[in-house]
């Protein structure tokens, strides 16, 4: 999923694996290799961290394709009105149920 994400990216700014490398400061072969379905995973964090950055996207879209849902959650937050009192909010994720055959 990263790397097909990651080639998403680069074709989005419109720009090639020699440019983006430099951007992030490696190789354009490193870059090429995790680069899609096959492509291999940055074996540092940090590399993770400056790829995120450069897209000005969360971690976690860049592995997932997806927004961040805690970033999602504290959008919703912001944007919602201040209400007194004490509150506990939940939300979880739940399995869609099977339904059998009758």
């Amino acid at each position: 999923m990263f790397g097909i994400n990651l080639e998403k990216l680069i074709k989005e700014k419109g720009w090639s694996i020699r440019q983006f490398a430099k951007r992030i400061g490696v190789s354009p072969k490193t870059c090429q290799e995790w680069c899609g379905k096959e492509g291999r995973f940055p074996n540092s964090p940090d590399i993770l961290k400056d790829i995120a950055d450069v897209f000005e996207v969360s971690i976690h879209e860049l592995l997932f394709g997806e927004p961040d849902p805690r970033e999602m959650i504290g959008a919703i937050l912001d944007k919602t009105e201040i209400h007194t009192g004490l509150y506990e909010i939940t939300i979880k994720k739940v399995k869609e149920k099977k339904r059998g055959l009758k």
